[in-house]
C-alpha cells in the first residue's frame, strides 16, 4: 500500500502581475510578497452531466468553473493592497485611496508540504484578488489580533503552452519530494510549464571484484544500477563488503555518502 499522507503547513505566498497573456505570449512583472499567510484553501466547480440518446447515456459533458482561493493573511501592507485590488497608493504620504478599482490579473506562488517532509511548489497563472474584509476590535488585555482575509479567483490562461499540449492552464505544481524538476528558481519569476526544466539524470555504473559485494542505497532503498535513475543532487551511500571501494577514481571509505553532480563510477578491489 502506498504511503498515507497529507498536507501540512503555507508558506511563502507571493504574487506577480500579468501585464500580457494572449496567442503571442505570457509575461509578468517582478515577483513580490503578499503578506503572512496562516491558511489557504481552493475550491474548483466541476460537474459532469449526461446526454441520452436512443434512451440510453451516451455522451458525458464535463465543465469547469473559475477557481476561487481564500487566503487567511496579516495586515496586508498598503501598497501590495493597493495594487493587487486596482486602487491608488501614495507613496508620498503613505496613504491608499479607496475609490473605482482598474481590474488586474495576478500570478500567485505558495509552496506547501506533505506529512512526510516532501515540499510542493505552486504557481496559479491568473486570478484577481477581491477588496478583503477587514474586522478592527477594541483592544483587551489578551493577545486578540485580526488579519485579513482575500479572495482569488483564478483562470486559465489564453496563451497555450506547449508542454500543455498547446492549452490554457491554471496552475503548475510540483512535487519536489521527486526530485524531478529543478525548482531552484521557481519563484525567482512565474514558472509556467515551459520554463519548467527537468534535473539532470546520471548512469550508476558499478563494478564489482569477486568476493566483493556493493550497496547503493538513496534514502534508504536500494539503487539499482542500470535500472533505477539517478540525479543532480540525489545523495547516495555506498557500501562495500570484502573489499575497498573508488568513486569517479577516488578511493572512498566504504559507508559513506557521495552527492551526484555528473555518472557516478563505483568500482570494488578485493582486499588482499
Amino acid at each position: 500500500m502506498d504511503e498515507i499522507l497529507e498536507y501540512r503547513g503555507i508558506e511563502g505566498v507571493v504574487i506577480a502581475e500579468v501585464t500580457q497573456d494572449n496567442d503571442s505570449g505570457y509575461i509578468t512583472g517582478a515577483v513580490e510578497s503578499l503578506a503572512g499567510v496562516a491558511e489557504l484553501s481552493r475550491t474548483t466547480d466541476s460537474s459532469n452531466e449526461a446526454h441520452y440518446y436512443d434512451n440510453m447515456p451516451a455522451v458525458v459533458v464535463s465543465s469547469t468553473a473559475a477557481d476561487e482561493v481564500t487566503i487567511s493573511a496579516s495586515a496586508i501592507p498598503f501598497d501590495v493592497l493597493a495594487k493587487i485590488t486596482g486602487q491608488t497608493y501614495d507613496s508620498t504620504k503613505g496613504a491608499m485611496i479607496e475609490g473605482p478599482r482598474d481590474v488586474k490579473y495576478f500570478a500567485l506562488g505558495y509552496k506547501t508540504k506533505k506529512t512526510n517532509g516532501d515540499e510542493v511548489y505552486v504557481w496559479r497563472f491568473k486570478g484577481t484578488f477581491n477588496i478583503p474584509d477587514s474586522t478592527h476590535a477594541t483592544e483587551n488585555d489578551g493577545t486578540d489580533a485580526n488579519g485579513q482575509e482575500v479572495v482569488y479567483t483564478g483562470i486559465q490562461t489564453t496563451h497555450k503552452f506547449t508542454a500543455n499540449n498547446n492549452k490554457g492552464a491554471k496552475a503548475l505544481n510540483v512535487d519536489a519530494g521527486l526530485n524531478l524538476a529543478d525548482v531552484s528558481t521557481f519563484f525567482d519569476t512565474v514558472t509556467t510549464p515551459d520554463d519548467l526544466e527537468a534535473i539532470a539524470s546520471y548512469d550508476l555504473t558499478v563494478t564489482a571484484a569477486e568476493g566483493t559485494t556493493v550497496t547503493v542505497t538513496r534514502s534508504g532503498t536500494t539503487v539499482t544500477p542500470g535500472t533505477d535513475v539517478i540525479r543532480d543532487g540525489d545523495v547516495l551511500t555506498i557500501s562495500v563488503t570484502g573489499g575497498t571501494i573508488t568513486v569517479n577514481g577516488v578511493a572512498f571509505t566504504s559507508g559513506s555518502i557521495h552527492t551526484v553532480t555528473a555518472d557516478v563510477i563505483v568500482v570494488s578491489t578485493a582486499q588482499a
